[in-house]
């Protein structure tokens, strides 16, 4: 749902105008993070260079309120939004953080692009698509594995601990016993 830059045909120029966008979103949550008192902080114009170049252009605005509503700002005019007071820490790192992994994605597939001969963005996308599809597949099974293994070791635990319930049961039986001997012992 990007917006395409002008005049790009390979629609690697999406990938790198995305790129950039996700970069200062990216950034804003940092500082949002780190020093949310800061005045330049509290209040994002939407009128200035870096806001309209760089995300305006890119993305499409549904999304930028969405991301910004995540981060802790909301839209107080038209032209502005502010950080809210009561924010929520953990949505605001979420967001950074998937904000970043979009960022690598979009570095890869860029990658992947210019290293091919021709640079094809189609055959690049299916390739992570498949990728993914792999991946997502091996981890399946990975996880299945590990179910298998931790029932596995949940039931030699269990079996385990019954043992070990019956000697320490047998122990104290001999204990009690032992005990009630030295009782009727008499002290010389």
């Amino acid at each position: 749902r990007c917006r395409p830059s002008r005049g790009e045909q390979d629609g690697g120029g999406v990938f790198r105008d995305l790129l950039k966008a996700l970069e200062v979103l990216e950034l804003l949550c940092v500082n949002v993070l780190l020093s949310p008192w800061r005045k330049e902080i509290r209040s994002l114009k939407t009128f200035t260079g870096t806001f309209v170049y760089y995300i305006q252009s890119v993305l499409p605005d549904d999304i930028v309120k969405t991301v910004l509503e995540k981060i802790g700002y909301i839209a107080t005019t038209a032209t502005e939004f502010s950080l809210v007071k009561k924010r929520n820490n953990e949505e605001t790192e979420q967001t950074a953080f998937e904000i970043f992994l979009a960022r690598v994605e979009c570095e890869t597939i860029l990658k992947m692009t210019n290293e091919e001969k021709h640079g094809n963005l189609e055959k690049t996308l299916q390739k992570r698509r498949q990728t993914h599809q792999q991946h997502g597949d091996k981890d399946k099974e990975d996880q299945t594995a590990l179910r298998e293994d931790a029932e596995n070791l949940e039931s030699k635990e269990n079996s385990e601990m019954s043992l070990s319930l019956a000697t320490q049961q047998k122990s104290s039986a001999n204990t009690d016993t032992s005990f009630e001997a030295a009782g009727n012992l008499k002290i010389k």
